[in-house]
């Protein structure tokens, strides 16, 4: 089975995570980004607020609210991003 690879870090007054459903949900919830590509990993960026580390909070406690077809857009915005580039 292969595991997930999920990669957090702050740094800088920069969250970076590699988890592509949380940089969805935080699209969703009006945080930008950039991104860095290297080889088939990806790490997005988002300056660290205090906005930004509740939403990070309510997703990864589950507790985290958006409109589902936003975030399913947002999920297909991020790999087209991905794998058109």
């Amino acid at each position: 089975m292969k595991e997930k690879y999920v990669y957090e870090r702050m740094t800088n007054d920069i969250y970076v995570t590699s988890d592509l459903y949380l940089s969805a949900y935080l699209l969703v919830k009006g945080h930008s980004y950039t991104f860095e590509k290297s080889g088939k990993k990806t790490l997005f960026h988002f300056v660290l607020t205090p906005d930004l580390d509740v939403n990070v909070n309510e997703y990864l406690t589950g507790k985290g609210l958006c409109e589902p077809l936003a975030f399913s857009n947002a999920i297909k915005n991020l790999k087209n991003l991905l794998f058109n580039r």
